[in-house]
């Protein structure tokens, strides 16, 4: 038997979490969009993927919170269908598609043929759009990781035949999702003085590459065994390694120590960014870093908690679960989508 505890976190990562009213909230926008039935099952699917709102962005406020909300309701909703082998590969595609027109264009792909998933994230779109204000870069830069991570979907589901590490960690980079979340939180914070550009800097790339090798790496254990149920498990490394390595215990033991090498390494880069950051743009430079730090806790903290990942035959003993009500949930998602 092993425990997520296992991985080991500076104590500044984890902050308590934010208000969840967002969750409420967000959840009745979702049954006005029919995206789910409204019933005790959906709700609790949707409060214990969406609670990783209130843990990614513990300090944000009421408003804040609600932005983030939509944007992981889009998210998670699109993700957890692309993954459920409910569609093929041409609808899947076709989704994405689609999706992306949305968030790029601001417009639909097929106006005779418009998805309940499209209307929401049309939705999401304008109201992101308005939060900004004239800072159009911040949207434009969060557009651009967000859409980058819906296209990264299909092909990482795909891709059945990795057997290495250092090209697995090549796709989720991405995958991952890492990205598209800091980009969250620095569009949740439109007046900051930390220009876009910060993202071409070759150590902030690097500060946020390993932010997606972290989270990652500490996603493959707590998912592997919801991947498992759904024959989504061919390209968890916890899975793959196997082969290459030897035994589960082995390859867990590989992964924990990449985690503590990574961890390492993003606390010496957000240092060495923060002393070269110019004054005037310092404390809001700290609020990004930090950021990154807190959806990192935040993500360990949430899979601690949430029921999303819970399965009996996890490996994971905190996962271990025979709660009649905990539904899994590719038996929700069939109802999401209608192309």
């Amino acid at each position: 038997m092993y425990s997520i505890y296992d991985f080991k976190y500076p104590s500044d990562w984890i902050e308590p979490t934010a208000d969840d009213k967002c969750i409420y909230d967000c959840y009745k926008e979702v049954i006005n969009y029919k995206l789910l039935d409204e019933n005790k099952q959906t709700f609790q699917y949707y409060y214990g993927t969406l609670s990783s709102t209130i843990n990614f962005y513990p300090l944000c406020n009421y408003e804040q919170l609600v932005i983030a909300c939509r944007f992981l309701t889009v998210g998670y909703l699109i993700d957890d269908f692309l993954e459920s082998n409910l569609v093929d590969s041409e609808t899947s595609n076709l989704m994405s598609k689609k999706i992306e027109n949305i968030l790029i264009d601001g417009e639909y792909l097929d106006q005779s043929n418009i998805s309940n998933i499209e209307k929401y994230t049309m939705f999401f779109r304008g109201k992101a759009r308005q939060f900004v204000g004239d800072k159009i870069n911040i949207f434009n830069q969060f557009i651009k990781f967000f859409v980058e991570w819906i296209n990264s979907i299909n092909p990482f589901n795909k891709a059945i035949n990795l057997n290495n590490y250092d090209s697995y960690n090549f796709f989720k980079k991405v995958n991952s999702g890492t990205y598209v979340t800091l980009s969250m939180a620095m569009l949740l914070n439109p007046n900051t003085k930390v220009d876009t550009n910060i993202w071409m800097n070759p150590r902030f790339e690097r500060f946020v590459c390993n932010g997606a090798y972290q989270m990652s790496a500490f996603n493959d254990c707590a998912s592997y065994a919801k991947e498992v149920r759904s024959n989504c498990h061919l390209t968890n490394p916890l899975y793959f390694l196997q082969k290459e390595i030897g035994s589960f215990d082995q390859v867990y033991k590989l992964i924990l120590n990449f985690n503590n090498k990574i961890v390492n390494e993003i606390c010496k880069d957000e240092e060495l960014l923060l002393k070269e950051c110019p004054d005037d743009q310092k404390d809001d430079l700290k609020y990004l870093t930090r950021s990154m730090k807190l959806i990192l806790g935040g993500n360990y903290s949430w899979s601690l908690k949430c029921t999303r990942f819970n399965d009996i035959d996890s490996p994971f003993i905190e996962q271990r679960s025979i709660n009649p009500d905990v539904i899994a949930y590719e038996n929700i998602v069939d109802k999401i989508i209608k192309l």
